[in-house]
């Protein structure tokens, strides 16, 4: 590939290496130059431009980064489209990854323009969530490269599937220990096994003594092939009550304690056929912990002896990770914990295409027009500042919304699609001189969002217990408004074109958490002319009174 600067004239047909703005727009790096282009950029002031060009052999940037994740797709993980020098690979199902750390390596050392990311061995992945990438460096690649690492990736990341289970969840009790507690436990781990695909068909609270304890577990024994024990008293010792019980039901303890923070006190054990997790209080928490390394593995068939355990040390320092980052150092030890600052995203700068000729946001809905409707709803929840992002008619957007306490962010590159409104919004929020410590997004075409589903958002949103991104949902679909921590900021301000936030949601599924309601008005756009009548006929709202 050839590299370097030249005269702007004689640029046809190379690879633009840089962004340039011109009166009618800005072109983006790795755009093949036209004619009118260069016209533009040499109205823009540009005697010279940097630019590349492919060499006989070199395959495209696209095409170099689809060939290598073709090479990486398998029974467990599928590859994405290719686009700007990247193509992601995303796990077929839920489980854990596997990586051979060494072949990751040897690929990348092939070519520094071609690279492979995957996420560390062992991560628990949801379906369709973001495992590996790969990266094209450079505007194009040797194909004989290209070929050799694809040659040296493949099977190298995959994702192995939790097996179905069936568990058993044993609680304990002492005289002290409130209804209110068991309940919140047994919520909590019927998440926990729910996530590595084991479901909960025996459940059983006793007192804290061997003997009733022993009887418990001979009963889950027989039902389960996994039985999940919480103390009411943490295990100290291996003659503790729940490990005596387990010796006493005819089981045996394999293991007791990790070198993993929080779960350091975490005792695995055999009974029958069924894997026994005695699990500390920390596991009384939703996040994670060390026991859930443990289940995990047990879930999806890894082995788990003692060199595994012993392995585990290494990232087994759990408190600063990112589902648990250290935003707790923002409020001073002993403050109570502030509420967040959270600002809104209103994207207001879609063309409508959909509706053949009228701007849906203008559309009366309710005596008034929908953008106007729908401002005053997020205007009205609980949050410091609503930026709208304008575009198509932005002056007549802005004029539906006049004497409304709003700012505006207009989108010059609107045409392109939603996900540079979502860039454009994330930047006029988050660099503000104040940002907030987290932006809601919301859809100018969604009539019936209130402000109580904003604020159920806001309620829900605690970065440092793992939930950093809040998204509405109705009957499981996952809809908007979405809240976004401001640590996502940088990855929504580099969006583009129509791509939105699916992506960073998928690579960050573990710090998601959703918010159902049971008002479909999460789910509900307008954005067709029978989408209006439809809405207006079942309403009863007439467009004309």
């Amino acid at each position: 590939m050839e590299f370097g600067t030249v005269p702007t004239q004689e640029a046809e047909g190379a690879i633009l290496a840089h962004a340039v703005k011109t009166a009618s727009g800005r072109l983006a790096k790795g755009r093949r130059l036209t004619q009118d282009d260069l016209s533009a950029i040499a109205d823009a002031g540009f005697d010279s431009i940097a630019v590349a060009r492919l060499g006989p052999d070199d395959l495209d940037e696209n095409d170099a980064a689809a060939r290598i994740a073709a090479a990486l797709a398998s029974g467990s993980l599928r590859a994405g489209p290719a686009a700007n020098g990247r193509c992601n690979l995303y796990a077929r199902h839920a489980g854990l990854t596997l990586v051979d750390a060494a072949g990751v390596t040897a690929a990348n050392r092939i070519d520094e323009a071609l690279t492979l990311a995957t996420l560390p061995a062992c991560a628990p992945v949801v379906r369709d969530q973001l495992v590996a990438t790969v990266k094209i460096i450079a505007f194009g690649a040797p194909a004989s490269s290209v070929e050799r690492v694809g040659g040296v990736a493949a099977g190298t990341v995959s994702v192995v599937a939790y097996r179905p289970q069936t568990a058993a969840l044993i609680q304990t009790r002492l005289p002290h220990t409130s209804a209110a507690l068991l309940t919140k436990t047994e919520r909590s781990t019927r998440e926990r096994l729910t996530r590595i695909g084991a479901s909960v068909a025996h459940v059983r609270t006793t007192d804290h003594r061997e003997d009733v304890l022993a009887d418990a577990l001979t009963e889950a024994a027989a039902a389960a092939d996994l039985i999940v024990v919480i103390g009411a008293s943490a295990i100290v010792d291996r003659r503790d009550v729940v490990p005596a019980a387990i010796v006493s039901a005819g089981g045996a303890v394999r293991h007791f304690g990790l070198p993993v923070d929080p779960g350091n006190l975490t005792l695995l054990a055999r009974l029958g056929r069924a894997s026994v997790v005695a699990m500390p209080g920390s596991a009384r928490s939703p996040r994670e912990q060390g026991s859930d390394w443990l289940l995990e593995r047990l879930a999806a068939g890894l082995p788990v002896d003692e060199e595994t355990i012993a392995g585990f040390g290494v990232g087994g320092l759990l408190k600063e990770i990112r589902s648990r980052p250290m935003l707790r150092d923002r409020e001073p030890p002993g403050r109570p914990k502030s509420q967040p600052v959270v600002d809104a995203i209103l994207l207001a700068a879609g063309q409508s295409t959909r509706m053949g000729g009228p701007n849906k946001l203008l559309e009366p809905v309710g005596g008034q027009p929908m953008i106007r409707r729908v401002s005053e709803a997020v205007r009205s929840a609980g949050i410091r500042r609503l930026v709208v992002v304008t575009g198509h008619q932005a002056g007549r957007v802005r004029d539906a919304l006049s004497g409304l306490d709003c700012a505006f962010a207009e989108n010059p590159d609107y045409p392109s699609g939603m996900g540079s409104s979502v860039a454009i919004g994330a930047r006029a929020a988050f660099e503000a001189p104040d940002p907030p410590d987290a932006a809601v997004v919301c859809l100018g075409d969604m009539p019936d969002i209130a402000p109580a589903m904003l604020d159920a958002l806001i309620a829900n949103f605690d970065p440092e217990a793992g939930r950093a991104i809040v998204a509405a949902a109705s009957g499981g679909q996952r809809g908007h408004p979405v809240l976004w921590d401001r640590r996502f900021a940088d990855d929504l301000a580099s969006l583009g074109g129509d791509t939105g936030g699916r992506d960073i949601l998928q690579e960050h599924a573990g710090q998601v958490v959703t918010v159902e309601t049971d008002d479909a008005a999460v789910l509900r756009d307008l954005d067709t002319p029978e989408a209006f009548d439809a809405y207006r006929e079942g309403s009863g709202d007439d467009p004309d009174a």
